[in-house]
């Protein structure tokens, strides 16, 4: 009886442990990972929040009037988490819609090539933004696949981990549909 515990359950007991070590290693650096992809983002929202000062910068002085919507665009700066990367993108992104429609109003602003330039830059930065959040969002996918897969799971809540929300497209259902499309030729 003491030979079958020496040479079959102790190596059994060795395995299982090395096993189990090994995932949740291995799910802590998948959420060291997401940490790091999400630092991409945090830089592109930055990039994207100094843009649009500039943008606010040039608009303020077509527009000095306009102080309110100046004032609400502000708050505009990004944290840490998923929940308030999504609020800071979907303010940003309002943000940038507020200050095309302000310049719709004053066709000087529009028509300045400092502005025309400032576009441009939001316009890369949103590609960037975009293959940032990709990242992020593939990192979160396979941590998320470990998460609900027998028998990381039992790991992964042991440890109390979750799935983890993914960094959402804004305005998916809008982009679905062609209803608004103008056909004309």
């Amino acid at each position: 009886m003491e030979n079958l515990f020496i040479y079959i359950l102790l190596p059994l007991i060795a395995i299982v442990l090395i096993w189990y070590i090994s995932a949740s290693n291995r799910l802590k650096r998948y959420r060291v990972v997401i940490d790091e992809s999400k630092r991409n983002v945090d830089i592109a929202l930055t990039k994207r929040y100094d843009t649009i000062s500039e943008m606010i910068k040039v608009a303020k002085s077509y527009a000095k009037h306009e102080a309110e919507t100046f004032a609400n665009i502000i708050k505009l700066r990004q944290s840490g988490s998923i929940s308030e990367s999504n609020q800071a993108i979907k303010n940003q992104n309002e943000a940038i819609e507020r200050i095309y429609a302000l310049a719709e109003s004053y066709p000087e602003l529009k028509s300045s090539e400092q502005f025309l330039n400032l576009q441009d830059q939001i316009d890369d930065e949103n590609e960037q933004l975009a293959a940032a959040k990709r990242i992020v969002n593939n990192n979160i996918s396979i941590f998320n696949q470990q998460v609900v897969s027998f028998p990381t799971s039992i790991i992964a809540k042991s440890n109390g981990m979750t799935k983890m929300d993914f960094l959402v497209e804004d305005d998916v259902a809008g982009k679905k549909s062609i209803e608004h499309f103008d056909y004309d030729v």
